[in-house]
């Protein structure tokens, strides 16, 4: 992992995917590219005369964005870590994609509940935007995460499994730094279903060298069971494969399912297909 973008508006939820994401440098190497999106309207009253202005408004929010991050470059263990600052003018989701693949990013860190208000928005829907719409993984960092050295990480899924080797690469490094133990959950939501030896055969494949085990749940409500099996593991990262129609969709973006993306309190990796 050589480069990390974490996109910001300040808040205290930002603040947290900061500490996650300067813990990941430190630990890999790799530098950070913090990203304020300034929205096109922002700092301006729709006054052609403060039009004018625009520029010293951009300047004043990247010498801030550069303070805040020195926040954290002050902070034991973070001396060091190179951080680059950007501040653009745009809208977030293609903004934040935008910049990702400029920067040739390995990951992206960002916060999902921000703000009040308009800025609000800013790392709550617009964190699971970023999701849908990059092919870079996101970690994404709910503002009562804890960063833990150590952790247990859970897939929930539906066996469809075709990483691409960025995904798979990301993957492997978080799990290695976090001394993880990947478990794999299935749920079986209709009555006769049993596990299949080849879809385990054939995921443990993909997986690689990752140290994984599969588990299997007898539920028809998903996000419940998926809910109870990450308690009873205490466990510390939620991975999510984001193909179209797969069990992440079902969990985070249909209505029965957005109680679990309010219920879950802990890191979420979100990884994608190899495009085809």
């Amino acid at each position: 992992m050589k480069t990390i973008l974490v996109p910001t508006d300040f808040s205290k939820c930002a603040a947290n995917a900061m500490t996650h994401a300067m813990a990941l440098a430190r630990e890999t190497g790799a530098e950070l590219t913090l990203l304020h999106v300034v929205f096109p309207n922002e700092g301006v009253d729709n006054n052609m005369y403060n039009v004018f202005w625009s520029d010293e408004y951009m300047a004043e929010r990247t010498k801030g964005l550069k303070q805040w991050a020195r926040r954290f470059q002050r902070q034991k263990g973070n001396q060091g870590i190179p951080v680059h600052a950007d501040c653009r003018i745009g809208f977030p989701v293609p903004t934040i994609c935008d910049v990702a693949e400029d920067i040739h990013a390995d990951l992206i860190v960002m916060g999902t509940t921000g703000a009040t208000g308009l800025r609000g928005t800013f790392l709550g829907s617009i964190a699971a935007g970023v999701m849908s719409n990059t092919q870079i993984p996101v970690l994404s960092i709910p503002k009562q995460a804890v960063l833990r050295s150590e952790y247990n990480a859970v897939f929930a899924t539906d066996f469809r499994l075709k990483l691409d080797s960025a995904s798979l690469a990301v993957l492997t490094e978080v799990l290695a730094l976090r001394k993880s133990l990947l478990h794999i959950v299935h749920i079986l939501d209709k009555p006769g279903l049993a596990p299949d030896p080849a879809r385990e055969k054939s995921i443990g494949q993909k997986l690689g060298n990752i140290p994984h085990d599969f588990h299997y749940l007898h539920d028809r409500d998903i996000t419940q069971a998926v809910s109870n099996f990450l308690e009873a593991r205490d466990a510390g990262l939620l991975v999510a494969i984001a193909h179209e129609h797969s069990l992440f969709h079902r969990l985070f973006f249909e209505s029965i399912t957005r109680r679990l993306a309010h219920r879950v309190r802990l890191p979420m990796l979100t990884l994608h297909d190899a495009v085809t």
